[in-house]
Order: structure tokens, then sequence, then C-alpha cells
């Protein structure tokens, strides 16, 4: 139980601290705030690459898993990529774009 007091009176301190900080440094307060989310913005564009590389991985897989004539129907094409995939990668396509504008600015 003292361990939960002390915890949240830490939180309550730093909180307050940077309250206090920001409203007497708001230059200096907000180049911190900038660079935060610089760095939160390169770490979504990471995984956002990371995403698309998997996507990139299953599609090949799903593609390459098939030989055409050895379905149910001797005619039926088994090269196919999944719609649900092309719709994550012009997803993940359309997110890396709009990061890498926000980047720029």
């Amino acid at each position: 139980m003292i361990k939960i007091i002390v915890l949240l009176l830490g939180l309550a301190v730093g909180f307050g601290g940077g309250i206090w900080y920001g409203a007497r440094n708001p230059d200096q307060a907000k180049k911190i705030a900038d660079e935060e989310e610089r760095r939160v913005l390169e770490k979504q564009k990471e995984l956002v690459a990371k995403l698309k590389t998997k996507l990139d991985q299953l599609a090949s897989s799903r593609a390459g898993a098939k030989t055409p004539g050895t379905g149910f129907l001797s005619g039926a094409s088994g090269a196919t990529k999944d719609q649900e995939v092309d719709k994550l990668e012009a997803e993940a396509d359309k997110q890396m774009a709009e990061l890498d504008k926000i980047l720029k600015k």
C-alpha cells in the first residue's frame, strides 16, 4: 500500500513539474514536443515498413503455393493474389506516403 502511495506521489510531482516547466519555458517545451513527435513518426514509419515486408512475404507465399491445374477444377488458376492483402498493401503505401510528407515538414 505504501508503495502505491509513493508511486502515485511521484507521478503527481512529475506531472506537476512538467506542467510548470512547460508554462515557464514554452520555447523549450515546444522543441521537446516536436522532437518527441518526430521520434514517434519515425518509429511508426519503421513499423509500417515491417508490415509492408510481411505483407509482401504473405502475398508471395500465397501466390506460389499452388500450381495451375492442381486444384479442384483443373482449369482454375492458382496464382491469384488475395484481395485483402492487396488492400492492406495499398493502405500501407498510403500511410507511408503520409508519414514521409509529415516528416519533411
